[in-house]
Formats: structure tokens, C-alpha cells, sequence
């Protein structure tokens, strides 16, 4: 939220949007990006809440997401990929690899046809683009680590066509080095605390102990690459404005602490 804005106040002028038909991973991409554009947001609910004057803004980013994600409203939606069924998930459809993004191919020749189609769900359940030329997986570069993740927790048999989720680890180093969930609650808790007191001890110490462990390369479990990108530079730019050499920015260490919270609350 912005310092300008309160979306509290009786006589401030507000937008709301009814996202209930948005899944969980959605409304946690659209707050990475309103977080991303500036856009002051809070949610009431499933309700996402902004200020008149940025309602323009709000459906730009909402209806590119909208298309992006694929995102229906009609509740019978189901996935679906290369002819083939992968169980009901509304308002969630396949998304492709943009034109002229590096690619990294796999072979998967071998592999039984119940593990191909465990693949596709699991891509599709995690936003991640891809394309099959016959039996060879294609993929963006840039998601080889979570995907080769995927690749090895299939394999070994860890994640099978019936499922209907998947956590993985950013590296796939596997279950030693998962940083987990519990990082980005910590997070989201100090923010929260630091939104209404920056001073408060207890949330700088919350945000300085998350802050030790996270590693930007490397998201928590089964947490987005992108809204883990976005979450630790609000985090270090928090931590800085109130621990940095320099004297603590309160209007600063606020203004970051309200957009931590406003990222990761439909994420918590």
C-alpha cells in the first residue's frame, strides 16, 4: 500500500475487483506484479482493493495476466495438452513459450506415457511454459532448474498423473538443501509488523533471520521463481532503510514493509 493511499479511510475513493474465480498462485502472480508496477493494493478476501486513480493501471495488469495465465471464468475448465486430459483445474490452461526466449530440450523417448502426462500436469500446474516436439520436452532456459527438479521427483516416482500438486525445490539438490515454506511466512510476517511499526523489534529480527538463509537463486519450497525474486529485493531494501549505515528511513522501511505484506498476503 501506499503512504498516500488508505484504503481504511471512509472518504478515500476505492476500486474493488471480486477475484474468487482466481486460484491461489494467481492472485500471488498479480500481487508480484501490481507490487512490480507500484500499484498500492490490499485485499479483503478474495477482493483485491485499489485506488480510483489507478484503476486504468489495475485492469491493464490484470487483463495481461488474465491472457497470459489463460484464465477462464467458466468453472468447468479443465486442462488439457497434446489431446490428453489432465484433470480438472479452473481457470488454469497451458502456457506457451514465448517467441525467440532460449530453450532447453530433454529427451524423454523412454519414458512410459503415464510419466509424459504427469509432466505436462506438472508444468501446467506450476506456470511453467513448455512445447513437445514428439517425445522431447522443451522448456525456457531460465526454469531448467525447477523443471529438471520436476523431471527427478517424477522418475523416482515421487509425483504421479493423479496428483494435483507439486513442491519443488529451486536447486533439485535435494531435501538437505530445500529451503523451506516456513521463509517466506517469516517474511510476510515482518511486514506486517514493520508496516504498522518499523521500529518494532520483533519484526526486524524476524526479517534480518529470513533474510540470513534466503537465497534469491534458490525460492523456497514449491514457491514461484518470480514472486521469490520480487520478495527477497523488497526484503533487502527493508532490511537497508533500517539496519544500513546510514539513519534509519522510517517513510522507506514503511512503504517497503506495506508492499512485502501486500506480495505474500495471498500467498500466506
Amino acid at each position: 500500500m501506499s503512504d498516500d493511499w488508505n484504503p481504511n479511510d471512509p472518504d478515500a475513493t476505492r476500486v474493488l475487483y471480486d477475484l474468487d474465480g482466481w486460484s491461489f498462485d494467481q492472485q500471488a502472480e498479480l500481487a508480484a506484479e501490481l507490487a512490480e508496477a507500484e500499484v498500492p493494493h490490499t485485499w479483503e478476501g478474495s477482493e483485491l482493493v485499489v485506488p480510483e486513480s489507478r484503476e486504468a493501471q489495475a485492469d491493464t495488469i490484470i487483463s495481461q495476466l488474465e491472457e497470459r495465465l489463460g484464465i477462464r471464468y467458466d468453472a468447468g475448465t479443465e486442462l488439457s495438452g497434446d489431446g490428453d486430459d489432465w484433470g480438472d483445474a479452473p481457470g488454469v490452461e497451458p502456457i506457451d513459450i514465448p517467441a525467440g526466449e532460449p530453450t532447453t530440450e530433454y529427451g524423454l523417448e523412454e519414458w512410459p506415457e503415464a510419466d509424459m502426462q504427469a509432466v505436462t500436469r506438472a508444468l501446467v500446474s506450476q506456470r511453467i511454459p513448455y512445447a513437445w516436439e514428439d517425445d522431447v520436452l522443451v522448456v525456457p532456459t531460465t526454469q531448467e532448474a525447477v523443471v529438471e527438479a520436476l523431471l527427478d521427483m517424477i522418475e523416482n516416482g515421487q509425483y504421479g498423473v493423479g496428483d494435483d500438486e507439486l513442491a519443488l525445490d529451486g536447486d533439485g539438490d535435494g531435501a538437505d538443501d530445500e529451503l523451506p515454506f516456513e521463509t517466506l511466512t517469516t517474511f510476510f510476517l515482518a511486514g506486517e509488523r514493520l508496516q504498522r511499526n518499523p521500529f518494532d523489534a520483533d519484526g526486524l529480527e524476524q526479517l534480518l533471520e529470513a533474510i540470513e538463509v534466503a537465497d534469491p537463486a534458490h525460492p523456497p519450497y514449491g514457491v514461484d521463481v518470480r514472486l521469490w525474486h520480487r520478495t527477497c529485493a523488497l526484503a533487502e531494501a527493508l532490511a537497508d532503510a533500517l539496519a544500513g549505515d546510514e539513519q534509519p528511513d522510517a517513510e522507506v522501511a514503511q512503504q517497503a514493509a506495506a508492499d512485502l505484506h501486500d506480495l505474500l498476503r495471498p500467498f500466506i
